[in-house]
């Protein structure tokens, strides 16, 4: 970098901060000089256009600014944001300190009647239950057949919306989640009290059955945009689990006879999906020549990145190893969030915030990035001290969503071992008991 440019951007930015107007005229002469320098660096530039953009008052002005950082950093989250302000997809008020702590939600441990909705058949006041993927906008009474076409009307041709990440980061919203606690509810069918357990918002009663969910909100959390359907029933759930044993790998050979499998239960669980865009720069030293002549040459390149809903589990339900493992669903099989369609399953709220799961989608993006550069840009090569930087990865939007989980246990010697199926693709895992060679040796050959 030059230091005749870094000069008159530190001499700018100085003038700028001051917020005086008599500064103002300063301040624009030494960031316009950048500007106009031949040998001022791209983030120079994104800097000093950030900073004219801080003393402009015209709206008009000030987005032509904003919008010139962006063209020379891409990711820049400030720009990004003060466009958001401009255009009144956020308010100034909203703004958080995100290193400052939020404090998570508490719900309320009685809601209020009013909050809570009891859903059965209006014919016979059977369950309901979602009509699958052959007709994926009906719910259907499990005993008359039933069928809301309310619901259907209602949703027909609707999408399952994206949100703005960086509107929602700059909020407190991008960065609660709730505590676990556990609410009492009165059935509005037999009048008994029952409980939910932490974080759940729908149950069934156990005294009659009907379904209820709470759909008061406060307002301090994300709220649900889509929901996947259950595309099998509890039966279809058990034979997926009993198959995963059968063709389990270094597990007791008795297993498969001796499991007992308790009936699955319904879940929807919280997933964050992402969009993510940008490109990865990497580096690395790579061996080349031969003999006396090897030499380790520095070599790098640009991986452009572009992924349509990453996945990240907004749960801690399951083990972690056992959420990623069934964590792949086909996010376009989505349907409108409706409370009713919570009726049939438990329905959990998120625990991991906006802003962590963030972190984590940017962590596999990277990951994704390097496993292809290497195993093409750099396939066959000897190389060392390979880095990739992900500076210019942008996190465009994102979903919540709740997607469809058969969570269960089976029984083997005494012991209890979870069992779960994605609720969309049938495939099952969870815990196996296996003795120490055996964890060797799934361990080793990447076995369940």
């Amino acid at each position: 970098m030059s230091e005749s440019v870094r000069e008159r951007l530190v001499r700018g930015v100085a003038a700028a901060k001051t917020g005086q107007a008599s500064d103002k005229q300063e301040a624009r002469f030494y960031l316009e000089w950048v500007l106009r320098s031949d040998d001022a660096a791209p983030d120079q530039k994104a800097a000093a256009w950030l900073w004219l953009s801080q003393i402009e008052d015209d709206p008009g002005k000030k987005r032509d600014c904003l919008e010139n950082v962006l063209a020379w950093d891409p990711a820049n989250t400030l720009a990004r944001r003060g466009l958001a302000i401009l255009a009144g997809r956020l308010r100034a008020e909203d703004l958080v300190d995100p290193n400052q702590p939020i404090e998570p939600v508490k719900p309320e441990a009685a809601p209020q009647p009013a909050g809570v909705r009891r859903y059965v058949c209006p014919k016979c006041g059977g369950p309901l239950a979602h009509s699958g993927a052959a007709d994926k906008h009906a719910l259907v009474c499990s005993y008359c057949g039933n069928r809301l076409h309310e619901y259907q009307a209602l949703q027909q041709g609707a999408l399952v919306r994206e949100e703005d990440f960086t509107v929602a980061l700059a909020t407190a919203k991008g960065h609660r989640w709730e505590l676990p606690v556990e609410r009492t509810l009165k059935c509005e069918g037999c009048g008994a009290t029952f409980t939910l357990p932490p974080l759940h918002v729908s149950g069934a009663c156990p005294f009659c059955g009907s379904a209820h969910v709470i759909t008061a909100s406060t307002g301090e959390l994300i709220e649900p945009e889509g929901i996947l359907p259950f595309q099998f029933d509890a039966g279809e759930a058990g034979k997926r689990i009993r198959l995963w044993l059968d063709h389990l790998k270094f597990r007791p050979g008795d297993l498969d006879d001796r499991a007992a499998i308790s009936p699955p239960r319904k879940a929807l669980l919280p997933f964050w999906t992402f969009d993510l865009g940008g490109t990865l720069s990497w580096n690395a030293q790579v061996e080349e020549g031969y003999g006396k002549n090897k030499a380790w040459v520095p070599r790098n390149g640009i991986y452009l990145v572009y992924h349509d809903d990453l996945l990240v589990p907004a749960t801690r339900a399951l083990p972690k190893d056992v959420l990623d493992d069934l964590a792949e669903y086909d996010t376009r099989a989505l349907v409108p969030y409706s409370a009713e369609l919570l009726s049939e399953a438990a329905a959990e709220i998120y625990q991991v915030p906006l802003a962590d799961a963030s972190l984590v989608a940017r962590q596999q993006a990277v990951r994704l990035g390097q496993a292809y550069v290497q195993s093409n840009d750099l396939a066959g090569e000897t190389c060392r001290d390979f880095f990739m930087s992900s500076s210019g990865l942008i996190v465009e939007s994102y979903r919540l969503v709740l997607l469809p989980m058969w969570i269960t246990d089976y029984h083997y010697k005494h012991e209890s071992f979870l069992a779960a199926v994605n609720g969309q693709t049938g495939k099952a895992a969870g815990r196996v008991p296996r003795s120490g060679l055996q964890k060797a040796l799934a361990g080793l050959l990447g076995q369940d």
